[in-house]
């Protein structure tokens, strides 16, 4: 067997070394490759093949403009064989990438060199910066780089991503989830952090009770919250989905909490007030749900839960589904702790995240019938109406 590199095999060598050095501030010139010959006894055994490489080699090399080492060997006859390639400038190595290797090479160099020039950081700095951001679209790039040179001459503390007065920039182009062009444009300008303020968060809620009109029925209120819009409640039902939100009927004394996913962990534990009250969470019986529900107890804040352990699944699983909102199928995932769950609730839990036999994966809130969600309710002691 010919255990000498190949044309094939040297290419690829010289596409991983410009891949693992491509975000380097500068480059080393030239790129070396090993050809690597085989002993005296594998070369006589294979004397055609590593003649025909050994050509083979030679007119790449021409080809591409790179320069060559040979050794002297005797294979029957005395030969020249290629031991090493030298690939001696950037020109070069451009003639052997393949052309979507190229486009990236000269996208991320061109970043390198746009950044050394517009600001004054270190090269490592701008190396991290351009790795980090190199899944941009070049117009994102650029927005990275007027906003960088804006925050750097403006003030812009204490508003919102939304309220940044740039001009061909979306409303959510700063928004939270948009961490690394954040970190980004402050490793740009040497800062900790771009002191913008978070939205409010804010608490979609429904007065239940039939002492209140139909004008009040429905309020927003923004966290921190220190008013008495829950003055005089003793029951907090807290669902997922608006469709339930909207269909829950009278209970004396009681609210009903839109949670709208994983919102309602990070809000109702702002509100001192509910802790007070008995509150009843009822999400989707699925993995995310359950996770919402156990981030709730973990915050500090006791409810109980209905329609969301594996007796009410087996009861309901029928109208489940194995999808999501979107119609992507609903995969096995790791569980994670859910230091919350009970123990009925936890079991579920796994079976959601890993039981490949399971034939639904999630089974929305709002398939199963409100008068039996407010059977459940009555259970715990929540005194709902249930519908004549």
């Amino acid at each position: 067997m010919v255990t000498m590199k190949d044309v094939a095999a040297i290419t690829e060598q010289v596409s991983n070394h410009i891949n693992n050095h491509k975000f380097d501030i500068a480059l080393t010139w030239p790129i070396t490759i090993s050809v690597g010959l085989p002993n005296k006894a594998l070369l006589e055994a294979n004397a055609v093949a590593v003649h025909n490489n050994n050509n083979a080699i030679k007119k790449w090399a021409n080809k591409c403009g790179c320069k060559f080492e040979t050794v002297h060997r005797v294979i029957g006859t005395p030969v020249e064989l290629v031991s090493k390639i030298a690939v001696p400038d950037e020109l070069t190595v451009l003639r052997i990438l393949k052309k979507s290797e190229v486009e990236e090479y000269r996208k991320i160099r061109r970043r390198i060199a746009w950044l050394s020039a517009e600001f004054s950081v270190s090269p490592e700095t701008i190396s991290a910066v351009v790795r980090m951001t190199n899944n941009e679209e070049e117009l994102d790039f650029n927005l990275i780089v007027k906003a960088a040179h804006y925050f750097q001459n403006n003030d812009v503390s204490g508003i919102t991503p939304r309220q940044v007065p740039l001009t061909g920039f979306s409303s959510k182009w700063l928004n939270e989830t948009r961490t690394k062009r954040r970190k980004a444009i402050c490793q740009l300008l040497g800062i900790e952090s771009l002191n913008l303020a978070g939205r409010p968060t804010e608490l979609r809620f429904r007065y239940l009770d039939p002492a209140y009109d139909d004008i009040e029925l429905e309020r927003i209120i923004l966290l921190p919250w220190k008013g008495d819009a829950f003055a005089g409640a003793k029951y907090v039902i807290v669902v997922e989905n608006k469709d339930t939100y909207q269909s829950m009927p009278l209970i004396p004394n009681g609210i009903c909490i839109w949670g709208s996913g994983s919102a309602v962990s990070n809000a109702v534990p702002k509100i001192s007030a509910l802790r007070n009250m008995h509150i009843v969470y009822w999400g989707d019986m699925d993995a995310d749900g359950l996770e919402i529900l156990s981030s709730l107890r973990e915050s500090g804040v006791p409810c109980d839960s209905i329609l969301m352990d594996s007796t009410a699944y087996n009861r309901y699983c029928q109208f489940g589904t194995e999808l999501t909102e979107r119609g992507a199928e609903i995969k096995l995932r790791e569980p994670k702790p859910v230091l919350g769950l009970r123990e009925s609730e936890r079991k579920l839990y796994m079976q959601l995240c890993s039981d490949a036999t399971l034939r639904y994966r999630r089974i929305e809130q709002e398939r199963i019938p409100i008068c039996n969600a407010l059977e459940e309710l009555r259970k715990l002691g929540v005194p709902a109406m249930l519908p004549k």
